[in-house]
């Protein structure tokens, strides 16, 4: 398509009627030339007047052509391609500013985030003054995302800040597509980031980059990182996933170099409760980790909130790892009997400190406070009710962990009742042959962290009799300790929010062996220890990050308390069923250590900044640009890192070829044929005349 950028030279036009004007009105002075032959005379001038006349249209052509020429080269005359002029012809532009933290890196020209609203005013300044825009940012909601005017858009540019939520680049494109969808004229949109290779995936960006209904074309401006190195904590986990007062936790922290150097001696502090309690010193290659081992030992119950520290710049964000440990009191144990009690179960129990165990009959038992119980054990019971199997059930439902072993003379049916009411299988006849267990489920969850290194020659249960199992393979079973013949003597079966552990053997000395090996403690035990959700460490900050909470959330108003800081904040709590959740996304949080509470319960939270921001790998203009031409996406352009303004390369880019250079030179060429025009000679056959006479 042909245009003007300077249309208002074509007034200039009018000038053309100067050369017509001078030719029509002929201001040519005549002189008297005398003749002695006016047959010679008569002849020549009629010869003369057709030379003349033919000569004198030829230059007022030229001239014409030459002033028209010329005045259209001053108009500036261009051609834009149909890509370019949709660009141009949008009334809407979509910016995405990529401000995770790890645009608070220096680049060539200062601080990226600096950097990217510098480009993005600049954006704005290329458009016309009735342009709409559009911003997206890793933290923005609606209120950005909307339609808004230049003015409105500027303002809300000099209000981004670094945040600790990061996207996907295919994701933003994602979100100006959806804008663009509304927009009959389509949307030219602009990615500004540092393009870190954890944010550009080449899957997702090829389905958002594809040509697409929307109408949207993307132009990506990379920054030019300088992808210097990081050093930072990349996770932390316990050894031992519970603690108890008076033990020693063992902490494992990951350190990453993402830098080429090898870095040494660097020491890696351990604060609990705001006081030092380790300190490790670790070498790290140059892209790669190390793991630093601390420990320290819990003085009390309740809430102990720590972090681990290392020392780095200029990226430090991520120098810290905030997370939070919940020391349980105590663990409550029912151990119900049909009238004589297990004296293995006991002996594991009524000794330990953290464990408040009690035992009873099935008939005098009181299940009204069961929810407050984190075992119960069924076992030497002949006969279970319906109304006990319900209440049971119930108690699992509700995240309970039951134990049953039922005795070789028990009532089968009245089992099955239990166990149709908790999803479990059900046993069927009592098989008198002896068999031994050949293989333990090691990976199972009751074992976690139980065993470094398995021997080939572990002592594994015999029984000398057991109950088959009805319908295995249609429950969610699974299976802990099989026998030689393939029959299960050890199940565990989620129900509900708790669990199910069901032998198929009773748990009787005169019967089997399994209370006498010393896998015995580890398996009734953990069933304890596990019989709640072991609360995480820590969550990670990130869009739509909620986070499931214990009593501290169920009763009354929930406030959040940041460590080190002064003041509450109301925390916003959804309740769903019978769970709690802290929409920690709508609270705006920063990364540290919190405690959660109503006023009779109390509970440690930590959150972090998402790890794939400390990554400082980054995608190039020439990488990026192969990522498009591999992804054949023809409504993807690449900016690069270029010291012009971004005001003067999208006028380059959006202006077309120019075209002032070849009207030019047809001026000039038309006042050359004016002047050989007007120096060719006419008069040559009025001499030969002269000459005759």
């Amino acid at each position: 398509m042909l245009y003007f950028a300077n249309p208002l030279m074509l007034i200039a036009l009018v000038a053309v009627l100067i050369p017509i004007i001078i030719h029509l009105v002929k201001l040519r002075r005549y002189k008297k030339v005398y003749f002695s032959n006016t047959e010679m005379l008569s002849e020549l001038q009629s010869e003369q007047r057709n030379s003349s006349r033919l000569r004198e249209w030829l230059v007022l052509a030229a001239r014409v052509l030459a002033i028209t020429l010329l005045v259209l080269a001053f108009a500036q005359p261009k051609v834009r391609k149909q890509s370019e002029q949709a660009l141009i012809g949008g009334t809407c532009v979509s910016v995405y500013i990529d401000n995770s933290y790890s645009m608070g890196d220096e680049g060539s020209e200062g601080i990226l985030l600096e950097q990217a609203k510098k480009k993005a005013r600049e954006i704005a300044a290329a458009y016309p003054a009735e342009t709409r825009f559009q911003i997206v940012t890793n933290d923005n909601g609606g209120q950005r995302r909307r339609s808004m005017t230049r003015e409105e858009f500027l303002a809300t540019v000099d209000e981004v800040q670094l945040s600790a939520q990061s996207m996907a680049i295919g994701d933003a494109m994602q979100k100006q597509a959806a804008f663009a969808t509304g927009v009959s004229s389509g949307v030219h949109a602009y990615v500004i980031s540092d393009f870190q290779r954890s944010a550009w995936d080449l899957a997702d960006s090829r389905q958002q980059t594809a040509d697409s209904e929307s109408g949207c074309r993307y132009s990506l401006v990379p920054l030019g990182a300088t992808g210097q190195g990081n050093l930072y904590i990349d996770t932390v986990w316990l050894d031992e996933p519970l603690a108890s007062e008076g033990s020693e936790v063992r902490l494992t922290a990951v350190v990453r170099n993402t830098g080429e150097k090898r870095v040494e001696s660097l020491p890696v502090k351990l604060y609990v409760n705001g006081e030092q309690k380790g300190l490790a010193s670790v070498d790290v290659d140059g892209k790669s980790q190390t793991e630093a081992r601390l420990s320290f030992t819990v003085r009390g119950v309740g809430v102990m909130n720590g972090y681990v520290e290392l020392t780095d710049y200029p990226i430090t964000f991520d120098d810290r790892l905030y997370f939070s440990v919940n020391v349980r009191d105590r663990q409550r144990v029912l151990a119900l009997h049909g009238g004589t009690a297990n004296t293995y179960i006991r002996r594991l129990f009524d000794g330990d400190s953290i464990t408040e165990y009690a035992e009873s009959t099935l008939a005098s038992a009181d299940l009204s406070q069961s929810d407050e119980i984190e075992l119960i054990t069924l076992t030497s019971v002949k006969s279970i009710t319906s109304g006990v199997a319900q209440t049971l059930g119930n108690y699992v439902e509700d995240g309970g962990t039951l134990l049953i072993a039922p005795p070789a003379d028990c009532d089968i049916e009245s089992y099955n009742t239990l166990l149709t009411a908790v999803g479990a299988p059900q046993i069927e006849g009592y098989d008198t042959n002896t068999s031994s267990c050949t293989r333990l489920n090691t990976e199972a969850a009751l074992f976690h962290q139980v065993f470094r290194r398995v021997e080939e020659n572990v002592e594994l249960p015999t029984v000398k009799g057991y109950f088959t199992l009805r319908n295995t393979a249609g429950a969610s079973c699974e299976e802990i300790l099989t026998m030689a013949n393939g029959a299960v003597y050890l199940a565990a079966v989620p129900c509900g929010e708790g669990v199910v552990y069901l032998f198929t053997a009773p748990l009787e000395t005169t019967n089997g062996d399994f209370m006498q090996q010393a896998l015995f403690v580890p398996t009734i035990y953990n069933m304890a220890l596990y019989s709640r959700p072991t609360p995480m460490l820590y969550y990670t900050l990130a869009e739509g990050a909620t986070v499931e909470v214990g009593s501290a959330a169920t009763e009354g108003q929930t406030s959040l308390a940041k460590e080190g800081e002064e003041g509450t904040t109301v925390a916003e709590i959804r309740h769903t069923g019978k769970h709690s959740y802290l929409m920690a996304d709508g609270m705006q949080l920063e990364a540290g250590n919190y405690r959660l509470s109503n006023g009779k319960a109390e509970q440690g939270l930590s959150f972090n900044y998402s790890r794939s921001e400390s990554q400082m790998e980054f995608c190039s203009a020439k990488e990026l640009k192969a990522t498009i031409k591999e992804l054949e996406a023809k409504d993807v352009e690449v900016f690069d890192n270029s010291a012009k303004p971004m005001d003067e390369l999208i006028r380059q880019r959006t202006g077309g070829r120019s075209l002032t250079r070849w009207f030019l030179l047809g001026a000039l060429a038309m006042l050359a044929a004016e002047t050989l025009l007007l120096r060719i000679p006419f008069r040559k056959r009025h001499n030969q005349a002269m000459t005759r006479e």
